[in-house]
């Protein structure tokens, strides 16, 4: 079944790709023809079509184009990619490398900073994530990318890429939008940027600023008499501020100063219970007994957020940074120079973790209200000092030699407030201000680098491609846990150092000027670390034992993989068909993975060396320009990643082979698209359609095996989902209107789906957004 379904899919892309491909060779030489896309994906400036790994681009027009307001938007059209979101935490995956825990496995870069985070203690906080606006483009990197990016980029690289300020002409761009959700609040945007010469050719400034509020969705209405209400609660702001001066003194050297600023708010979680939506108030009390009487007519909503307390949270980060660039000769130097630092405040309700956790009967009173806040801070010092030959395509040698430090820290408290407890479990001291428990996890992480990449053309057509990265990479770091909710207090420190060496080797042939084939293999690590010791109370602890541990090992090493790539670059009929393809396999060795114990026992994980993994796929981007009217696009990847070894005590087993690396990712996603351009009156008038597909995860996974410390019967795999956006716009002197609906189909799968696996609320279900139509005035100048 499983195979019929792929080939299915495969016969599908193929059926798209194919008119493409027939029908642009019918296409005159004079139409227009589909225009490079420049990256610096190897820090210099390249047609991504000459440059040997898999990349996807978006550039400004395409967030436009396609509605882009975030990464998710971003990596839901994005071959190979999988990202998780599920309240404040998001968790990349690329190519299938996935980890629930310790360091991140994809890099997340704004220009040349890493944002990426550590995964902390209750593992409830993500990476701060760029906003899409006034971005000069975004690159996608698929593959390890160790050689040029260091530490975490073992299963690819994001990176955000800001405009650069313009010594000679002026331009600017503006964008207002306004949308209205299905059952749910306005959201609107407004937001402008402008820049250009102070002195020509010497001095020159770009500042952007940007607000967007999007409307809630889920009605926040508590089960127990006296929590939290609210109608549409989970709207969120977002504001972002830049500002850039680019110094010229001479003709060889250029100096760029940047500041960026982004705050993030959201008023309350998305995620909602599916018992408790749609139904009738008599359902909802014969479910938990009791019912706030003045909200009788809970059930009219489609989503209901049951939760007795509302979970704000902020995210605040500013990125001041300095680029020096300095040509001599056919050589160019570059420093790049960046500070980040990030605040994050996040608000969980734990009324009814904390009583699963000590074995206890669900509270139905306000009373009992139970809220833990994990407080992030961030600051990532780097600097990247390269030397590198000039970008001239008719050099033999083309090289890059760089220095690279990275100084990490980060901290994550956590205070989680419980003045019911002493009355449910009578003997219990608290802490001062009715704390139950104390976390205060910090990290230091710290890189020293020394890399280079050369590639030599052996003939016109042949040439070869290595690099290398020597890094001596160090972590300190320091838990202290105190509290009941603790089982009394801890303190643990540690200090890990390794030596890593992230080789790349290449062998690339160029047919022509439009099409490259290209194999590669390169190494991606990623340093270890240490797990918060436990709260050994009731069944935790008895878990624990039965997997023959009296705690959770306290250190966790590093691990790495290989990858083997073959793909190949085409730009066929005169410039109208662009295909992008390649094929993957990756052997990845001492994992860092998660391990999950029963939530309904314990709902805790901690983070340990599991043996050996695989992942193995491909992935295939096409655009075809098709007279002046068509332009039609096809992005398909799929991934197949799973552990390849059995790990455990005995015949308790942490890891099972064959088991899925990651539960919740899609094998395939497949995302057709297609424009249509035509005149109306004077205007040059267009209708899109972008359709996104993500398959369902036909297993098996770690919950399905009886033996298997994480086996949940319960256990809800994400179903398949199928998003459709259409756009319908007109443009003329800069002008851009247009008129759009996204999620046209209103379709709202129960993604992450935790609410079966108790007859307690014990975790929440997410979904799409639903169907929004909204309209947008965008002017460039």
């Amino acid at each position: 079944m499983r195979t019929t379904k792929s080939i299915f899919i495969a016969l599908a892309a193929a059926a798209f790709l194919w008119p493409m491909y027939t029908f642009a060779a019918d296409v005159g030489a004079n139409s227009e023809q589909l225009q490079e896309i420049v990256v610096t994906a190897q820090k210099r400036v390249e047609d991504v079509q000459r440059v040997p790994i898999s990349v996807s681009v978006f550039d400004a027009a395409s967030f436009d184009r396609l509605s882009i307001q975030n990464l998710p938007d971003i990596v839901n059209r994005t071959p190979g990619v999988d990202y998780q979101l599920t309240g404040p935490k998001n968790l990349l995956a690329i190519r299938g490398i996935y980890s629930g825990g310790g360091a991140a496995t994809t890099a997340i870069y704004l220009d040349d900073v890493p944002v990426q985070v550590r995964v902390g203690i209750v593992g409830l906080v993500g990476a701060t994530l760029p906003a899409v606006f006034d971005l000069d483009r975004v690159e996608v990197l698929r593959g390890p990318q160790g050689t040029l990016f260091g530490s975490s980029a073992e299963g690819g690289a994001i990176r955000f890429i800001t405009p650069e300020p313009s010594l000679t002409q002026y331009s600017g761009y503006s964008r207002v939008d306004a949308g209205y959700t299905d059952n749910g609040d306005p959201s609107y945007e407004a937001g402008a940027a402008f820049g250009g010469p102070i002195v020509s050719d010497e001095l020159g400034f770009r500042v952007s600023a940007w607000h967007r509020r999007d409307g809630g969705y889920v009605e926040h209405l508590s089960a127990i008499p006296g929590g939290y209400n609210y109608s549409n609660s989970n709207w969120g702001d977002s504001d972002v501020v830049r500002a850039a001066l680019a110094f010229a003194p001479t003709a060889s050297l250029k100096i760029t100063p940047s500041l960026y600023y982004q705050h993030l708010y959201s008023h309350d979680s998305s995620g909602f219970e599916p018992a408790e939506s749609s139904q009738s108030a008599d359902a909802f009390v014969q479910q938990w007994g009791s019912l706030n009487p003045q909200y009788s007519n809970i059930g009219r909503s489609r989503f209901v957020n049951p939760q007795l307390e509302q979970t704000p949270s902020t995210d605040t980060f500013y990125l001041p940074a300095l680029k020096a660039e300095f040509d001599v000769a056919a050589v160019q130097i570059i420093s790049d120079t960046g500070y980040l630092h990030r605040s994050d405040t996040t608000n969980e309700d734990f009324t009814t973790a904390t009583p699963v956790a000590f074995g206890l009967a669900w509270p139905l009173v306000a009373a009992a209200a139970d809220h833990n806040i994990i407080n992030t801070y961030q600051n990532v010092l780097t600097e990247d000092l390269r030397i590198q030959s000039a970008d001239d395509s008719n050099q033999p040698l083309v090289w890059t030699f760089g220095f690279s430090f990275v100084q990490a820290r980060q901290r994550s408290y956590n205070p989680e407030y419980s003045p019911y407890l002493p009355t449910l479990v009578p003997g219990t001291v608290l802490l001062p201000g009715n704390l139950s428990y104390i976390g205060d996890e910090r990290s230091a992480d710290k890189q020293l680098a020394l890399y280079g990449q050369a590639t030599y053309r052996l003939t016109t057509q042949w040439s070869v491609t290595a690099g290398a990265r020597i890094a001596r990479d160090t972590i300190d770091y320091s838990i202290y846990q105190t509290g009941p909710f603790a089982g009394g207090t801890s303190y643990a420190t540690g200090k890990q150092s390794q030596t890593v060496k992230d080789p790349k080797v290449g062998v690339n042939f160029q047919l022509n000027d439009d099409n490259l084939i290209y194999v590669t293999a390169a190494k991606g690590d990623r340093i270890g670390g240490v797990n918060a010791p436990f709260p050994l109370t009731g069944s935790c602890l008895s878990l624990l034992n039965q997997i023959g541990l009296n705690g959770i090992p306290p250190l966790y090493q590093g691990d790495s993989l290989w990858s083997y790539e073959i793909g190949s670059k085409n730009r066929l009929f005169n410039g109208h068909l662009v295909l992008q393809a390649s094929a993957f396999h990756i052997d990845w060795t001492n994992v860092q993975q998660s391990v999950s114990l029963p939530p309904n026992l314990c709902p805790e994980t901690f983070t340990s060396n599991l043996g050996k993994a695989t992942s193995n796929g491909g992935d295939l981007q096409a655009t075809a320009r098709i007279g002046d009217a068509w332009e039609l696009g096809l992005a398909v990847g799929y991934t197949k990643a799973r552990d390849s070894q059995t790990l455990g005590p005995g015949a308790i087993e942490y890891v099972t082979s064959g088991q899925q690396i990651n539960p919740y990712a899609a094998p395939w996603t497949v995302v057709p698209s297609a424009q249509y351009s035509f005149m109306l009156h004077d205007l040059k008038a267009y209708i899109r359609a972008d359709d996104e597909f993500h398959s369902k995860n036909p297993g098996p996974f770690a919950q399905q095996f009886a033996n298997n410390v994480a086996v949940d019967p319960n256990f809800i795999a994400n179903p398949s989902t199928n998003e459709l956006n259409v756009h319908f716009g007109a443009m003329w002197d800069g002008w851009d209107n247009s008129v759009y609906a996204l999620n046209v189909l209103n379709s709202h799968p129960l993604l992450y789906n935790t609410a079966l696996e108790t007859a307690q609320f014990v975790g929440p279900t997410y979904t799409i957004r639903p169907l929004t139509v909204g309209i947008r005035t965008i002017y460039r100048w």
